[in-house]
């Protein structure tokens, strides 16, 4: 239960409010936000880092910028309700999404702030994470390791080359397909998927990762 309801609606008030009242100059959700961006980022970190013991820095890194983007904090923030939460002037009609993405990270500062860490990472890893995000999915949009592993091969003169075949046909009779990567003349990654194109992928991420430095 939440120890401290002032720090919540501090969360929820934009700066725009502080105007308003001379009491309120410093009653609003800026420097919270600050703090629950920071907590956000060292929870999404620190649960990739245990999901994906293997992957590099640079994959870490491009999935938390994917999951804290502005613009799925803001989505996720308006899907969650803080679109009716945020309190703001009643002259304010056009309101910018951004608004309750900052709300949401405030929120989180909040939390963090009245009931520690530990709530906070429950919070973002309950309500946010495994709500909102499928990491498969996550891990290829915008992201094409085939094109990838291919440059390369190209760039270190190395054959890289992709046999892919269907295996069977699951219980709603949809098929499986399997894909190797080849670098050379040795096995590089292997993947499955729905189609041909997704084992690819999943082949050649395996690949990526078992790459020299």
């Amino acid at each position: 239960m939440p120890l401290d309801t002032g720090l919540y609606r501090c969360a929820l008030t934009h700066k725009s409010i502080s105007g308003e009242t001379a009491s309120s100059t410093s009653f609003n959700n800026e420097r919270l936000e600050y703090l629950g961006d920071a907590i956000l980022s060292a929870v999404i970190a620190d649960y990739l880092f245990s999901e994906y013991p293997e992957c590099n820095e640079g994959f870490l890194t491009k999935m938390r910028s994917k999951i804290v983007s502005r613009q799925n904090l803001n989505d996720i923030a308006i899907k969650m309700g803080f679109d009716k939460l945020v309190i703001l002037p009643d002259r304010a009609v056009q309101v910018k999404k951004h608004i309750y993405g900052n709300a949401l990270e405030a929120f989180i500062g909040a939390i963090f702030t009245d009931m520690g860490f530990s709530k906070a990472k429950q919070f973002i890893i309950g309500k946010i994470l495994i709500p909102y995000f499928d990491l498969d999915q996550l891990e290829c949009e915008d992201s094409d390791f085939k094109s990838q592993i291919i440059q390369w091969g190209q760039k270190n003169k190395k054959e890289v080359s992709f046999e892919s075949y269907e295996m069977f046909a699951d219980q709603n009779t949809q098929p499986v397909f399997a894909a190797t990567i080849h670098i050379m003349d040795s096995i590089a990654g292997k993947g499955m998927g729905s189609t041909k194109k997704e084992a690819q992928q999943h082949a050649a991420r395996q690949a990526l990762q078992n790459l020299p430095c």
